[in-house]
């Protein structure tokens, strides 16, 4: 997954498929920001963050970090997880996390990513989906404003405990 386009004909901005470890600690210090910024409706184990990018990057049919870089350098990411849908007849790209540096926000990074998703369908995808936490009113307008729309139903979660640790 990677497009590349000129924001104001001085930026060059890139959507990238994380492909090794080089930006894994930026990456991490930006999920650590995105809860610090917008707090889980669960606990999160920020150590297990590595856990993360290790399985995506070793398995990617399972899911894609999307790194956002604007002249080359890491200004957001997104987490971008396929499962298949009997509703919507097809694979959905579930944005599990999308976090742009502060820095870069109002630049279009976000629009540019779901642009993006849009036009190149990874995993297929028929449709988009993502959570957005109920305080985060800005990022809810972002959504609703690029045609996202909540749904009749609402999501339930239960964690469960591995059996391994």
């Amino acid at each position: 997954m990677r497009t590349s386009s000129s924001s104001d004909g001085t930026d060059e901005v890139a959507y990238v498929t994380m492909t090794d470890r080089k930006h894994a600690p930026e990456v991490l210090a930006m999920m650590a920001g995105l809860y610090a910024e917008d707090e889980a409706a669960s606990p999160v184990d920020a150590a297990k963050f590595p856990r993360t990018i290790e399985m995506l990057l070793e398995m990617p049919q399972a899911g894609r970090v999307v790194l956002m870089l604007v002249d080359q350098r890491v200004c957001g990411y997104a987490l971008v997880i396929p499962y298949w849908s009997n509703e919507y007849g097809g694979m959905i790209a579930f944005i599990d996390e999308v976090f742009v540096m502060r820095d870069s926000r109002g630049r279009g990074l976000t629009r540019g990513l779901f642009a993006m998703i849009e036009t190149q369908r990874p995993f297929d995808a028929v449709a988009m989906i993502l959570e957005v936490s109920p305080t985060n009113l800005k990022a809810r307008g972002l959504y609703e404003s690029m045609g996202m729309r909540e749904r009749h139903n609402s999501l339930l979660a239960k964690r469960l405990v591995p059996p391994f640790e």
